[in-house]
């Protein structure tokens, strides 16, 4: 069997050489890997002191009381240091997306407190890494989000404790190779693009990682039953991408309808104003006499 010869057992389609790293399962399988996480920490955060090792813990953060809400995260690791990581794929846009990344990151922090003892509040720092296959609605277009606590007046950095990291797909997709100019940037091209990719990936000389993750994701090195997992993850993911379109199609739709009816009303105002006789106004603004009648 070539690399084009796996065929999607829930579809029936062919499918590429590589997994699609945004599913559930791709993204797991690949940021699962300690070294792997580790290699696109380091990458993200530049940091003073080497990521030597990460502690994968359970993604599930626990309820304090029974009728609060629990949290859910993707993936969530600690450094030797303690600082701790929240990396989550997001492929569907979702209400108040901010705001629960506030409350995901105020979660953890929240279960540092130690109780019953003498404790002086002293925190781990909490990165909460986001990938998102979409453009945040109602900000400006970037795609890399650095968030962090700081002073308006002054600009200082009020707590080095609290970062978050949005990390825009979309921007990579479909670039030529040459477009990604930073190490980060090469995570990215290579995780928007991968599911087109035909050759190995790109930037193994910048990143030795790259060649572990090609392998991971090549279709043909997976176990028949991660084969049948992934596929449906896949129907979860398509499921998600067509629900995002339809709303986007709908939306313009309701825009497009919603214009037409400006511009018709718009139209009838001004004739009306200059005199038109009712049954110019009628004919040329497709609006009812009882409808021009309100008009002002």
């Amino acid at each position: 069997m070539d690399k084009k010869g796996i065929t999607n057992v829930a579809s029936g389609e062919k499918a590429g050489r590589y997994m699609i790293p945004l599913t559930d399962f791709g993204f797991k399988k690949i940021f699962g890997e300690k070294d792997i996480m580790i290699a696109f920490l380091t990458d993200l955060l530049n940091p003073k002191v080497p990521i030597e090792d990460v502690i994968f813990i359970d993604k599930e953060l626990a309820e304090d009381e029974e009728e609060q809400r629990g949290v859910i995260y993707d993936l969530r690791c600690k450094s030797a240091d303690g600082s701790e990581f929240i990396v989550e794929m997001q492929n569907k846009k979702q209400t108040n997306f901010s705001d629960r990344i506030i409350f995901y990151l105020s979660r953890a922090f929240s279960a540092q407190g130690k109780r019953k003892t003498e404790w002086d509040y002293k925190l781990s720092p909490v990165y909460g890494v986001f990938f998102l296959n979409f453009h945040l609605k109602g900000m400006k277009m970037q795609s890399v989000r650095t968030v962090q606590l700081r002073v308006d007046e002054t600009g200082e950095v009020f707590s080095e404790k609290l970062k978050v990291f949005t990390l825009e797909l979309p921007d990579y997709r479909d670039k030529p190779m040459e477009y990604p100019k930073t190490r980060l940037e090469y995570w990215l091209y290579n995780l928007a693009n991968m599911e087109s990719m035909e050759t190995q990936l790109p930037f193994q000389s910048q990143q030795p990682i790259f060649s572990k993750i090609g392998g991971l994701s090549e279709l043909l090195n997976m176990s028949e039953e991660d084969r049948k997992k992934y596929y449906r993850s896949l129907d979860d993911y398509w499921t998600d991408i067509c629900v995002m379109e339809s709303a986007v199609e709908e939306g313009f739709e309701k825009g497009l309808k919603k214009g037409i009816e400006k511009n018709k009303i718009d139209t009838a105002v001004k004739m009306k104003r200059c005199g038109f006789p009712m049954e110019q106004i009628v004919l040329i603004s497709g609006l009812s006499e009882e409808e021009i009648e309100k008009l002002v």
